[in-house]
């Protein structure tokens, strides 16, 4: 699906949401008064249109042209507001580096622009596009002029997690060998300017215009290209950064009709609006993603190269043996509860392992290495039963988790760190408890454990 149709696709979803996704309540009829914004949290979807600037070429190039380039985002959004300001945290899947080169042979010695052949290869744009997950964390101001319009205004910055791949394309006239994201975490700085319009039910759209400017190189590389009409050939080296400017269009949930409702409705002050949680659950991802603690599993007949050479089992004594201990996953929540049955929070874990090699004849210590696997992410909780004492859940988290590796004597590195995208997917949870403390279990799958239990305070 192109970049255009899948924004514009984006932008009918987003306005059937907020015409058609809510109740019949409407704050300009309630006798209450509300005011443009109140404090509290807020959920949102969002969809940009991107103008991503052109790649730069190492040399001035005759031939080549180096030409902006069209790419897009869509996203959630949790954010805080209060009264003039807000803070909010997204996760967005979008363009993370688009180059496109076009020919210019025109002015190559014996160019003839009657021949077919030149036509032919002096009419294709090289054109590349790659994807990435993002983490945007801006502070917002905005200001209402009347009770439907509020200006705002925004800034922060947006992580991208960087993962490496080297591609090779070929396109009729030219070559390209690229190396795409070479370090574990990139940042950009962003800023946006526009206007909220609210809806009668209290909803919120936001309509922005906005910059996006790379702090590092999203990919470098270099090209050949070869004309045989006009027998012209070079090359030359590039690199890009995800700088680009953006139209955005986003749909804000507000929660504010539940507000109105306070006054007819119980559970505001039978039923806990904050929790703590402490859970330990199994670390079977985190081991999955370990990158000495699967030695232990490829050991004897089964070997993994990328830790010591196989020996050859029938002329020589087997090398160095690891011995391995686990660290539980440990985790932190926070969640408030916004409705009765929707909670937003954070999710923050830690597992590790430590790893001692040994002498498989002389069982003597040859080294030692550890890991730790670090993860943040945003949640959200369902919870389909709400009582005083007991409440089932499910939920979702993702965000992301990074890998740090010490002293691994098979790496002849003294350290080596790697970012990647994590989650959590909570099937089944149950928690009950009284005078505001409570023990949980919960059932999913995720860097949190497949299984994972533990206790927690709520007020």
């Amino acid at each position: 699906m192109k970049i255009h149709t899948l924004f514009l696709f984006s932008v009918a979803m987003l306005l059937c949401v907020g015409v058609f996704g809510q109740d019949s309540v409407r704050i300009s009829d309630s006798p209450v008064q509300v005011p443009f914004w109140g404090n509290g949290f807020r959920v949102g979807v969002a969809s940009q249109a991107q103008l991503v600037l052109p790649a730069t070429l190492s040399n001035d190039d005759p031939y080549v042209i180096s030409q902006p380039g069209f790419g897009g985002e869509n996203g959630i959004e949790l954010s805080y507001h209060f009264r003039y300001f807000g803070l909010s945290l997204g996760l967005d899947f979008g363009t993370f580096r688009v180059f496109n080169f076009k020919p210019h042979f025109d002015n190559a010695p014996g160019a003839d622009p009657t021949d077919p052949e030149f036509l032919f290869l002096n009419q294709f744009h090289h054109y590349s596009m790659v994807h990435n997950l993002f983490l945007p964390l801006k502070l917002e101001f905005h200001y209402p002029f009347n009770p439907k319009f509020a200006i705002m205004a925004d800034a922060g910055v947006k992580f991208a997690v960087g993962y490496q791949m080297t591609r090779s394309d070929t396109e009729y006239w030219i070559s390209t060998d690229e190396n795409v994201a070479m370090a574990p975490l990139y940042a950009s700085l962003v800023a946006d300017l526009g206007f909220y319009y609210r809806l009668p039910y209290g909803d919120l759209l936001r309509f922005a215009a906005g910059a996006n400017v790379g702090l590092q190189h999203v990919t470098e590389g270099e090209y050949y290209y070869r004309n045989p009409t006009c027998n012209v050939q070079g090359e030359g080296t590039f690199f890009s950064r995800n700088t680009n400017f953006n139209l955005q269009i986003a749909y804000i949930h507000t929660f504010q009709r539940y507000k109105l409702r306070r006054s007819s409705e119980t559970w505001y002050s039978e039923l806990p609006r904050h929790e703590f949680q402490f859970n330990v659950g199994d670390p079977v991802l985190a081991v999955g993603l370990s990158r000495i603690g699967n030695a232990n599993f490829f050991d004897g007949l089964f070997w993994n190269t990328m830790f010591q050479k196989p020996p050859t089992y029938w002329t020589q004594p087997l090398g160095d043996y690891p011995v391995t201990r686990f660290v539980p996953t440990f985790s932190f929540n926070y969640h408030y509860r916004v409705t009765k049955w929707f909670w937003v929070g954070g999710l923050a874990t830690v597992a590790g392992l430590h790893n001692t090699w040994r002498d498989r004849l002389t069982d003597k210590v040859t080294g030692h290495g550890s890991e730790v696997c670090l993860t943040w992410m945003p949640d959200i909780r369902f919870s389909y039963l709400n009582r005083k004492h007991v409440t089932l859940y499910s939920g979702l988290g993702i965000g992301l988790i990074m890998d740090c590796l010490k002293d691994p004597p098979q790496f002849g590195e003294k350290a080596l760190k790697t970012v990647n995208i994590g989650y959590q997917l909570t099937a089944f949870g149950v928690k009950a408890g009284a005078k505001h403390w409570f023990g949980d279990l919960e059932l999913g799958m995720g860097f949190k454990g497949f299984l994972s239990a533990g206790f927690g305070y709520e007020f």
